[in-house]
C-alpha cells in the first residue's frame, strides 16, 4: 500500500511540475502533508499551518488516512484550502 501511495505522490508531482512553464520546472518544489488518524483539533492545526506559507510552491498534497472527526475541525481545514493561493491535492488512502 505504501509504494501505490508513493506511486500516486509521485505521478502527481510530476502533473504539477509538467503544468508549470519551462522557466520555472526546475524550481518547483510540492509540499506533502501526510494525516493519520481522526481529523480534530491538533489535525486542522497541523494542515492549516502546512498552507499558510506555501506561497511559491507548486502545489501541496494533504494524504489522509482517517476515518473522520470533529466537523469545526474539517470545516476550518476546509476553509484554509479554499484560501491556499496554491493548488492542493488530497489524497485519501485509509489502511
Amino acid at each position: 500500500m505504501r509504494s501505490l501511495m508513493s506511486r500516486c505522490l509521485t505521478l502527481l508531482f510530476a502533473l504539477c511540475v509538467a503544468g508549470l512553464p519551462a522557466g520555472t520546472a526546475s524550481a518547483a518544489t510540492v509540499r506533502v502533508l501526510q494525516v493519520e488518524g481522526i481529523i480534530g483539533p491538533a489535525s486542522a492545526d497541523f494542515i492549516v499551518g502546512g498552507l499558510t506559507p506555501a506561497e511559491g510552491l507548486a502545489a501541496v498534497v494533504i494524504a489522509l488516512d482517517t476515518p473522520g472527526g470533529l466537523d469545526t475541525s474539517m470545516r476550518q481545514i476546509v476553509k484554509a484550502i479554499l484560501a491556499s493561493k496554491v493548488p492542493v491535492i488530497t489524497y485519501v488512502h485509509p489502511e
